[in-house]
């Protein structure tokens, strides 16, 4: 009895302490990742003549705001390595954005949509898209001929659950919508967790309520992180102008290349062309259809390229195809099969014997 009066006696001395909710469950704060998750994916242009590469994944429906993404990430991209050097593509095809790549030492490729225009027989699998992915690096290296640059892929999808491993496990991801499909939003929720699927699900909210300030919040993942560090909140902003018109597939395949333009374009892993195959600058043009075929043909950036060679040698018709490709920044190889290329675009029969290599 002592020693139980002396517990209660003890017990009425202490304290008394009032827990509240905040105190057993205090509020949770979002980690923003917005500039490391920039710091992975916007890589230095590098020493040397290497060539980096780096892949941006970017998931929502329909009316989420992809495009104003992209128009924001295309003036950082601008503003970061100086708009001199950066050559932006947007287009609705990984193909055409292979024939628009250019010698500049940063290209962003931005590719909305993408399943899109994937071959038929591989839509599932996207073997032609991941080749073409892999073709890309190869044909960039080739046209900065040793030059070190920076290629950055900024993929736009509507679905996460089609994707291919290889572009879930994209550098970094933006999930920019909740999505109502059971097994597409399981599949996110691998990658982000539960807490941030809910707050994705928030973000739609106030997005389809029309509040486009919601546009501008994103849930983002650094693949290279685990995840309690590398998936939170993701900020960007709104801009307009910077974005270049979309080329689309449409504006550079005819039907006919439709056919012929799936995944036996790429090669392997490397992106090297297959034992036999032709370079992209060897191969056969894609010879455009319609009454004015020179008008039509600028319009593709392969032919434009061309084109481009041939009014250079009308020109200075008395230079040689190594003075011409040395001021062209071509290969003698390429000009001379871009003159007899566009030449038997215009019907004009074989082309005339080079000039002499003393010429002008």
């Amino acid at each position: 009895m002592i020693a139980a009066s002396g517990r209660l006696h003890f017990a009425r001395d202490e304290p008394k302490v009032r827990l509240t909710m905040d105190d057993m469950f205090p509020s949770w704060t979002a980690r923003d990742i917005t500039r490391d998750l920039l710091k992975r994916f916007l890589l230095p242009v590098p020493e040397g003549r290497q060539v980096v590469k780096a892949s941006m994944c970017v998931v929502g429906g329909q009316g989420c705001g992809k495009s104003v993404f992209f128009e924001w990430l295309a003036g950082l991209v601008r503003d970061r390595y100086g708009e001199s050097r950066v050559h932006i593509i947007y287009t609705d095809d990984i193909r055409v954005a292979i024939r628009m790549i250019d010698d500049s030492p940063v290209q962003l490729l931005i590719i909305d949509d993408a399943m899109t225009w994937a071959s038929s027989r591989q839509v599932f699998k996207q073997t032609d898209i991941l080749a073409d992915y892999n073709r890309s690096r190869h044909v960039f290296e080739g046209r900065l001929r040793g030059r070190p640059g920076v290629i950055l892929y900024c993929w736009g999808w509507q679905r996460f659950g089609e994707l291919d491993p290889a572009f879930r496990q994209s550098d970094v991801l933006v999930f920019k919508s909740g999505i109502s499909e059971k097994t597409e939003r399981a599949k996110i929720q691998e990658f982000v967790g539960p807490v941030y699927m809910s707050y994705l699900w928030k973000i739609w909210d106030r997005i389809s309520r029309g509040d486009n300030a919601a546009k501008n919040t994103s849930v983002g993942v650094i693949a290279s992180l685990p995840q309690a560090r590398g998936v939170g909140i993701f900020r960007s902003a709104f801009a307009e102008g910077i974005l270049p018109p979309m080329v689309k597939h449409e504006d550079v395949f005819t039907d006919d290349e439709e056919q012929d333009a799936g995944p036996d374009v790429g090669g392997g892993p490397s992106g090297d062309a297959p034992d036999g195959a032709q370079t992209p600058d060897q191969a056969a043009p894609e010879t455009p259809k319609g009454p004015d075929t020179i008008r039509r043909a600028r319009r593709d950036p392969a032919w434009a390229r061309r084109i481009r060679v041939w009014d250079y040698r009308q020109a200075h018709p008395r230079m040689t195809n190594k003075a011409m490709a040395k001021n062209l920044g071509e290969s003698p190889s390429y000009v001379a099969n871009a003159i007899r290329q566009v030449r038997s675009l215009m019907g004009d029969g074989p082309p005339p014997e080079d000039p002499p290599e003393n010429g002008p």
